[in-house]
């Protein structure tokens, strides 16, 4: 949810120049509270140090994947491969290769 406002947060600051304007002038804690970012991330992103806003938005994501990483449990899902190829199949071409 975290990466959903941040990808918000960039792609307006692309068609408005007050969030670049805003973290010009050091505002962007009150710009944050427009996204839906937690108390915790908002923290985290207001305590980031960079020269622009271009910057910023790297090590915003940085952050965000960090902390998403941490809180939410990674999806893994079988390779697209596996159940296609027969055992026996595979088997044979291992032994073929070799």
């Amino acid at each position: 949810m975290s990466m959903q406002a941040l990808n918000q947060l960039v792609a307006r600051s692309i068609v408005d120049p007050s969030v670049a304007q805003a973290f010009s002038n050091g505002t962007v804690t009150s710009l944050l509270d427009n996204f839906d970012f937690s108390d915790e991330l908002k923290t985290r992103l207001s305590d980031l140090h960079a020269t622009n806003f271009a910057e910023f938005s790297i090590l915003a994501y940085r952050t965000v994947k960090s902390v998403e990483e941490i809180t939410q449990p990674r999806i893994e899902l079988p390779s697209p491969l596996e159940g296609l190829v027969d055992d026996r199949d595979q088997a044979a071409d291992d032994e073929q290769v070799a």
